[in-house]
Order: C-alpha cells, then structure tokens, then sequence
C-alpha cells in the first residue's frame, strides 16, 4: 500500500507540472567552427578569453613552435582563414584562426574590449600552448587589429601580414600603429579595393625605416582573404610564404 501511495504523490506532482520531465541542462551553444564543421573537424577546436572576460572560440591546426594567429575579416568568421591555415600547418606552423567578439562562435565584447585584444588573447593563447614565436596575420578589419595588437604584446610578434587594412575601424586605428611597429610587416591590397590600396601605400611610407617592410598592389578588386584566391591569388601566397620563410621560418 505506501508504494502505491508513494506512486500516485509521484503521479500527481507529474500532473501538476504539466506532465513533462525536468527541463533538459541547457546546451554547450555552438562548437568552434559550427560554419564550417568538415574543415574545423581537421583541426582542434579551442576556448579562450581576453583579460575582460570575452570569451572566444577559434581552431587550431598544425604543430611547431611557430605560431601564426589568423584574424579575419568583417561579417565574416574563421572559416574564411581555414583552406590557407591548413597550407600553413603542412608548412609546418601551428595555426590559430579565431572568431572575434560577436562574430561565429565567440560571445560579445565584455568591458573594454577591442578587436586588437581578442588578436592579443589569441597569441597569448599560442603562447600557453608552446609557441615560441607569433606572425599575426589578418585581412581587413583583422589586418588592422593585428597591426593595432603588434605594438601592445610583449614579446612583439616575429612579424605581422596585412591583407586590406583600413586606416581605422571600430575604434581601432592601424594608421596610429603602423609608425610605431618594431615587427617586420607586409601590406597586400588589390589595386581596385578603395580606399585600401591607398591605404596599404600609406602603412609602408609610414613603417619605421630600421624595420623591414613591404607592400605588394596585386592587379584586381578582391579583398582581404580574397587576395589568397583572385588572379593574382599564387603571387601572393608566394609573397607571404617567401615573407615567413625569411622572417619566421617553421
């Protein structure tokens, strides 16, 4: 008789609920890479976060004590980045390619935050991880914080690639960095992308003199990432793997 008793309390409060079990635990939210899960898969999907608490999700691909953040460019994500970040890797780097504050994967700005901080939390984050020496490179809105971050992380990154940086953009200004850089640096642009082929001459003029640099206007319109696969894509894959080899060989 108590189990029958103790069946129909049971059965009750089920009534009383509305007849469903407890709730599900809320789910992780999406994995690293959820754009693009077959490339990501390649790869190793991680977690980290800035200083203030802005929470990021990135790839990893490749082993090696060279790092090489890739940072991407505007209404985009890191999936852009992975066909190149898996050439790096072959090449013998090991590649970090993340998801700004409020892009992919990654949660919203906290405090502070800056696009050039998530660059600098995703080279901390190789660092921990064994990586000796960091390239930041980034197209577009990632090219100018990568420039932005180069002259706040200590130690400086061995070298800094520039795929269509703007002087400026959300607060980030690569043309106040840019002077005061102690990293060897390359600016790519495409001769028809205004205002940054302009803005890519500009950087080089203004890069001190004692550091190396240089800048490379391919013939066409395409922009950041898209200078990697436009119809001058092989010379500048070339010009970035001749500028690593002398700068941050693998």
């Amino acid at each position: 008789m108590r189990r029958v008793a103790v069946l129909c309390l049971t059965l009750m409060l089920t009534a009383c609920s509305g007849g469903s079990p407890d709730p599900a635990p809320p789910s992780e939210g999406p994995k690293a890479g959820s754009h693009c899960a077959d490339a990501a898969d390649r790869g190793k999907r991680v977690g980290f976060a800035t200083p203030a608490g802005t929470h990021l999700a990135g790839v990893e691909l490749g082993t090696g004590s060279k790092g090489v953040v890739l940072a991407h460019q505007n209404g985009s994500n890191l999936c852009e980045w992975l066909p190149f970040g898996q050439r790096l890797a072959a090449l013998g780097y090991r590649v970090l390619a993340f998801d700004f504050g409020g892009d992919g994967d990654s949660g919203p700005h906290q405090g502070d935050d800056r696009l050039d901080d998530d660059v600098a939390a995703a080279a901390t984050h190789l660092r921990a991880s064994g990586v000796a020496d960091v390239v930041l490179m980034g197209a577009s809105k990632g090219a100018a914080a990568s420039l932005a971050a180069a002259v706040t992380l200590t130690p400086k990154p061995v070298a800094v690639v520039s795929l269509s940086a703007p002087a400026v953009f959300g607060g980030v200004s690569a043309e106040d960095a840019v002077p005061r850089l102690a990293s060897p640096v390359l600016f790519l642009a495409a001769e028809n992308d205004h205002p940054f082929a302009d803005a890519a001459q500009q950087f080089d003029a203004a890069a001190p003199k004692a550091v190396p640099h240089q800048v490379f206007i391919a013939i066409g319109a395409e922009h950041g990432t898209g200078l990697l696969a436009g119809g001058q894509g092989t010379k500048v894959t070339e010009l970035i793997e001749a500028f690593l080899k002398q700068h941050a060989p693998a």
